[in-house]
C-alpha cells in the first residue's frame, strides 16, 4: 500500500514537472512547445482602439 501511494505521488510529480516545462517553453529546442494563439489580422482590423473609454457601471434600480 505504501509503495503504491509513493509510486503514484512520484508519477504525479514527474507529470507536473513535464507539464510546467512544456507550458513555459523549456522544451522548445526539441520541438515540444504549446501552440501560440495569435490573430494579427484582427489587430490590423481595429479602428481607433485608443478611442474606447470604459464607463462606470450604472446603479441598479
Amino acid at each position: 500500500m505504501k509503495k503504491t501511494l509513493w509510486l503514484c505521488a512520484a508519477v504525479l510529480l514527474i507529470a507536473n514537472v513535464l507539464f510546467a516545462a512544456w507550458a513555459n517553453g523549456w522544451l522548445q529546442p526539441w520541438g515540444w512547445q504549446p501552440v501560440q494563439p495569435r490573430e494579427p489580422q484582427r489587430l490590423q482590423q481595429q479602428l481607433n482602439p485608443q478611442a474606447m473609454q470604459p464607463e462606470p457601471p450604472s446603479p441598479s434600480q
